[in-house]
């Protein structure tokens, strides 16, 4: 409970979502505290498997706590769970999504303690997970600064550790592409290649939405692709779509589906032979089915394409297309040098003269990114359906794969305009070549449809009702520690059951919950167990404070995590753009200012002063050499960052 003499208890208040402002460092902490560029390439997110949620207590159990530590960003999401019609093998309804359940559901959070398998995070969590839906932990790197210098990746989706398939970082300042970020095809997998057996069940036989894929003695329905819903061994084969996976094209030689996102995935084609056997019937695999996001709140990989009918194994490369995965940045400024972001589906196997696979559907990319400063290239957009080819054979055609659909792209604010390019476009359908003239008319494999691209997103971020329960997780030198804003001002509070070994206290503040900065010491004193501190002046926005208790032995601990919402003044001094590279805007200074650019040393590298009255000015800047630089308006320290 809240306690002291300065203010009472405040109360419980649903807050904005989290607003972004320049971090203001003093030039002296910029490389005390944090490394200014970290180059970073492959795979920089870590994966944990959930065991159980505990919602009373904001909790969550993993396989392993290994890598993880206090105050680390998280993303919990769950990747399955979907219900769908598995009750009718022979209706065209097989497939059908009945409930998405809690497949979909995710926020981001910060832990605030961790015992044993127990990670327990500040803020309570905001949606219900089913286990049984394989629900992730994925840690979010945190940089000031970050250079991608290699291709920058997700862990390709592993149903069987239900793990994988979602990059996540956060960058405080400069996003730099030296290289691509890219989840392409690391999202749910397409239906796998087998080799079917020569026997043909097709006339009047293999007709049905749902077979025993692995049986080969024939194959009568390959392999379905995978999505947000499981199905059992003896229906993992067949041409009905599971929910977003493409369905596999059934015995003889028809081609699978494409996988779905928010829209639908296209069907494979069929067969269109005109010889006299039984092998001639049009059986092909069905298009994912689009699922719905309610309204942002859920997220999904793309969906895997069915695999094509294949006995004969002419071509390597047969099974379905994995889906795109999950790309989520929060960056303040993104320079692209013309490498893209994308989480794209991947293309259909091919096939000669027998089925080919339906390809991958586009996956999800949230961007909560302040500036676009290139030709940025952002894409989620659907494979292209596996190709078939015929050969030319006397009677005999066979099916293409179905395309994927297009993903989905989320921005926080508006959706940039050009030169940046933004894709979620539709996976076009296989070509069948090679026909033969006598064949029956072409059952075309279609293409899927195309994704949706979204302004003004809100990502769904635990960062409202404090979850009570890590107070009592407090290290054994705190008893409690509280904030309050009041009158432009933050004041803190805290209790020490035993002071006599403690050192000294370092109140410590951040923007985002990371990137920490001392901003007072307080020593401690043998007979006082309860400690006041005071900000005069926090930043516009979410301040988080906490507390680094420093024993004598120098051993430390660290306080739970409190937090104050400062509303914005009117007035304030902003610069435009951010990075620069010829002249910026600064709006809001007053008649007469001084602006003074020094670089990161403190050492000044040019100023200039304003003349008139007016309240906004264009600043041609001088030639400096690109980096980061401090510029002060007035005394008020800006970072600047010079292209």
């Amino acid at each position: 409970m809240w306690k002291g003499p300065f203010f009472e208890k405040p109360p419980v208040k649903t807050m904005p979502e989290m607003s972004r402002w320049c971090i203001l460092f003093p030039s002296f902490l910029l490389f005390s505290s944090f490394s200014y560029t970290q180059n970073i390439s492959g795979v920089v997110n870590s994966y944990y498997r959930v065991t159980e949620v505990i919602p009373a207590k904001a909790c969550v159990r993993l396989n392993t706590t290994a890598g993880l530590g206090l105050n680390d960003k998280t993303l919990l999401i769950q990747m399955k769970g979907a219900s769908i019609n598995t009750s009718d093998a022979a209706s065209p309804s097989f497939g059908d999504t009945t409930s998405l359940n809690d497949a979909g559901n995710y926020e981001t959070g910060t832990i605030c303690y961790i015992r044993s398998d127990s990670v327990f995070f500040i803020f309570n969590l905001i949606n219900q997970y089913t286990i049984a839906g394989k629900v992730q932990l994925v840690k979010i790197p945190q940089y000031y600064n970050a250079t991608v210098v290699d291709t920058l990746r997700a862990a390709p989706w592993n149903n069987t550790n239900g793990t994988g398939g979602v990059l996540a970082i956060y960058v405080d300042n400069d996003l730099i592409l030296n290289a691509p970020i890219s989840v392409d095809s690391s999202g749910f997998r397409g239906g796998g290649f087998r080799l079917s057996g020569n026997n043909c069940n097709n006339s009047p036989g293999a007709g049905n939405y749902a077979y025993n894929g692995s049986s080969l003695s024939p194959q009568n329905g390959a392999l379905k692709g995978e999505g947000v819903a499981d199905v059992t061994t003896a229906q993992s084969g067949g041409r009905g779509a599971p929910a977003n996976g493409g369905g596999g094209g059934n015995n003889h030689n028809n081609g699978g589906g494409g996988g779905a996102n928010l829209s639908a995935g296209g069907d494979g084609g069929g067969n269109s032979s005109s010889g006299s056997g039984n092998c001639t019937l049009a059986r092909q695999g069905k298009g994912g089915k689009p699922l719905t996001s309610y309204g942002g709140q859920k997220i999904f990989m793309g969906g895997g394409g069915g695999a094509g009918h294949v006995n004969n194994g002419y071509a390597v490369s047969n099974g379905g297309g994995h889906g795109g995965g999950i790309v989520f940045i929060r960056a303040d400024n993104l320079i692209s040098n013309n490498h893209k972001i994308s989480a794209n589906g991947q293309v259909g196997g091919p096939a000669a003269s027998d089925g080919a696979s339906g390809a991958g559907a586009g996956g999800t990319v949230i961007l909560d990114i302040n500036n676009y400063t290139d030709a940025d290239s952002i894409q989620a957009n659907g494979g292209r359906g596996g190709i078939e080819s015929d050969g030319g054979n006397i009677n005999y055609c066979y099916g293409a794969g179905g395309g994927g659909s297009g993903g989905v792209i989320y921005f926080t604010g508006a959706i940039p305009s050009a030169p940046v390019i933004t894709t979620a476009g539709a996976g076009p359908a296989g070509p069948e070549l090679g026909r033969d003239a006598s064949c029956a008319a072409i059952v075309a494999s279609l293409a899927g449809e195309s994704g949706e691209i979204i302004a003004g997103y809100t990502y769904t971020s635990s960062l409202v009702f404090a979850n009570t329960y890590c107070s009592v997780l407090l290290p054994v030198e705190m008893e409690w520690f509280n904030a309050q804003y009041t009158n432009g001002q933050a004041w803190l509070e805290w209790k020490i059951p035993g002071p006599e070994s403690i050192d000294h206290f370092s109140v410590e503040r951040s923007a985002y919950g990371n990137s920490w900065e001392t901003i007072h010491d307080q020593p401690a004193n043998p007979g006082t167990i309860t400690y006041r501190d005071m900000d005069n002046s926090p930043r516009q926005g979410y301040n988080f404070y906490r507390i680094r208790v420093v024993k004598k032995n120098n051993a430390t601990a660290y306080s739970t995590i409190r937090k104050i919402y400062v509303p914005e003044k009117k007035g304030s001094v902003t610069i435009y753009p951010n990075p620069a590279h010829s002249k910026i805007l600064i709006t809001g200074i007053l008649p007469g200012s001084l602006l003074i650019i020094s670089d990161i040393s403190g050492k000044q590298a040019w100023q200039k002063r304003i003349i008139g009255n007016q309240s906004s000015a264009e600043v041609a800047l001088p030639d400096l050499p690109a980096g980061m630089y401090i510029i002060k308006i007035d005394g008020i320290a800006r970072q600047l960052v010079i292209r």
